[in-house]
């Protein structure tokens, strides 16, 4: 269960911290601000919002990533609800409590650490595609979340499967379980454990709503039909536009790239994957740097 929602907006107010970020407009001129979040994901999210696909966010200590290094006044309020000592990243709330201090297990390879995975929105997870794709089987304690693995990445064709009696998949107890990181996860396998206890604390509170399990399935597989087919037709319209490159129309590399920049802006918005560079925009993309 995620915190009651006064106290979450509570702890979200004393946790923001400036961002700093620089970007590009459809004309290729730079540009560097700052925006408040309560981490580098959620700046990135505000700043998809806001259309904007940012170069680079930094945080105001100079960390480029979450976890990477925690400025000391944040240590500070996280310390007066955790009272314990702290790993880079390795306080979370989950089921409305406090997670404590990290696992450590003696196997035959050395130690390994176990903490529990912080709830991620689902999102693009960056990496090796085969391992987000393919996971090991024995990644995750069970197999309802590793269903749900398959559609942690927005707008990421997934095949259909039927689910003969999915409340025996999705008990309650499964969906109050933890889900445990382990120092020796790969970082795409962290990112994708911690997208998967945010679907289910999600799936928690759709049930407690109201809601059945088959329900919320149902649902789920609609969305992520739903963010592919906006992914499909936006490229679609890209090939379209470099079909016009081809036919040499007159200020066509521009209007391709303008609609790659938008289109990326608003697929990121929904958190859906954005759409690659085409290598026939590569060069335009090029000269648009020099001029800078």
């Amino acid at each position: 269960m995620c915190l009651p929602p006064d106290l979450e907006s509570a702890n979200a107010r004393n946790l923001r911290v400036k961002y700093s970020y620089a970007y590009k407009d459809s004309r290729g001129t730079r540009h560097e601000a700052v925006i408040e979040a309560v981490s580098r994901d959620a700046a990135f999210a505000a700043l998809r919002e806001q259309g904007i696909r940012p170069i680079k966010v930094t945080a105001e200590d100079g960390s480029k990533a979450n976890g990477s290094e925690t400025p000391k006044r944040r240590i500070g309020m996280r310390i007066a609800f955790v009272a314990t000592a702290l790993l880079v990243g390795a306080a979370a709330y989950y089921a409305a409590r406090v997670v404590g201090a990290p696992d450590v297990v003696v196997t035959p390879q050395g130690p390994v650490t176990f903490t529990i995975a912080a709830p991620l929105p689902r999102q693009r997870i960056p990496g090796d595609r085969e391992r987000i794709e393919h996971p090991p089987t024995n990644l995750f304690a069970s197999v309802g979340e590793f269903f749900l693995a398959r559609y942690a990445e927005p707008g990421r064709p997934v095949d259909s499967v039927a689910i003969a009696k999915p409340e025996s998949l999705f008990t309650r107890d499964m969906l109050k379980a933890s889900i445990r990181v382990s120092s020796n996860d790969l970082t795409e396998h962290v990112d994708l454990k911690r997208i998967v206890a945010g679907m289910k604390r999600e799936m928690c509170a759709y049930i407690e709503g109201g809601g059945s399990v088959r329900q919320y399935l149902t649902e789920l597989a609609n969305r992520q039909r739903l963010e592919t087919s906006y992914r499909d037709k936006a490229s679609r319209r890209l090939a379209e536009l470099l079909s016009e490159m081809n036919g040499a129309k007159p200020d066509s590399s521009a209007r391709a790239y303008e609609f790659w920049l938008k289109t990326n802006a608003q697929l990121q918005s929904m958190g859906i994957y954005p759409l690659e560079l085409p290598d026939e925009l590569r060069a335009y993309q090029l000269t648009l740097d020099f001029e800078e």
